[in-house]
């Protein structure tokens, strides 16, 4: 409770140097490093949360002193040495990125953390995903350059990674995939990419991989159709010539039953199934989607069941 305490103080200590209080925080680094380097693996999830959000902050105040730390700390505990410290370092230039650090100083510094997507820990493939969502949202310039020949492959790669494994509960045995934050960070990296960046995806490349996220989890579908509903409208012909591959896992998701289901657990799985009808609209109107036979067939079928009526009319008249 003590190191917690003395943490949060540390922290509030930090945050008013960022924001010009204090004056100069250089001459107080080497007392503050100890701290938060004998926390970098605690127990606590909050407690490593709190170290990272100070590291971060110290990055953008003297980037030239805490950078090569970070990345001394990488090359001590990689390769499997300890993945949460890993996790820990990765989080922390998640929130430089975010505090506006220095983007010049800091891209030096960029293939050692990115290297760390290939470790075979998924939470630290998850703390680097997140960190490169981070950059791509607000400063693209750290990660474009490795774009195409090292983080794209990977995206690819990842956000199809399933780790799946039994959880015994006592009267029953739950499947649990572990991969499953993976995959949505993957996912939301190349969301935000159309928006940032759009140069740095290849979109007829991309099609595949949103298909398969079509017939995901219902999260990852849930983020598939938006990402789809937005790429029909910007690049139409390369969301036509993929069309009859989204047929079959749109088709699945509008017709899956509700069940039992009452109040809550059914309100979100008509959102669900709503929200797969909306893409298939949104394909009909906005791509010569049409003219793939499947679709054209889907369209079809769906308008004439009874169960879709009130659904289609609602979202007819929203205008989407």
């Amino acid at each position: 409770k003590k190191q917690i305490l003395l943490l949060s103080g540390l922290r509030e200590l930090i945050y008013c140097h960022q924001q010009g209080f204090g004056g100069d925080i250089a001459p107080s680094i080497e007392q503050i490093l100890p701290h938060l380097n004998n926390h970098l693996a605690d127990r606590e999830e909050g407690v490593r949360t709190m170290v990272a959000d100070c590291m971060g902050c110290l990055v953008c105040l003297e980037p030239a002193v805490i950078l090569p730390q970070l990345q001394k700390l990488v090359a001590d505990y990689s390769g499997g040495e300890n993945p949460t410290i890993c996790t820990t370092v990765l989080t922390s230039v998640k929130y430089a990125i975010a505090g506006k650090c220095d983007a010049e100083q800091l891209l030096k510094f960029m293939p050692t953390f990115l290297e760390l997507l290939k470790e075979e820990d998924i939470s630290v493939k998850n703390a680097c995903l997140l960190m490169i969502y981070s950059a791509v949202h607000h400063k693209p310039q750290l990660v474009l350059s490795f774009m195409e020949a090292t983080l794209v492959p990977a995206l690819y790669e990842l956000a199809q990674l399933k780790q799946e494994r039994t959880v015994d509960l006592g009267p029953f045995k739950q499947k649990v995939d572990d991969a499953l934050p993976v995959r949505k960070a993957a996912l939301s990296i190349f969301s935000t990419c159309l928006d940032k960046c759009p140069e740095a995806i290849d979109i007829p490349g991309f099609m595949p991989i949103l298909a398969k996220a079509l017939a995901d989890k219902e999260d990852i579908q849930l983020q598939a159709h938006q990402i789809l509903i937005s790429t029909s409208s910007r690049y139409p012909d390369a969301a036509a010539a993929a069309v009859e591959s989204f047929v079959a896992p749109l088709e699945k998701t509008m017709n899956k039953s509700t069940g039992t289901k009452k109040g809550a657990e059914l309100e979100r799985a008509t959102e669900w199934v709503k929200s797969a009808v909306r893409v298939m609209i949104v394909l009909s109107r906005v791509t010569d989607a049409m003219n793939c036979s499947q679709f054209a067939d889907l369209v079809a079928r769906i308008r004439k069941a009874d169960k879709f009526k009130t659904m289609l009319e609602e979202l007819d008249d929203s205008g989407l």
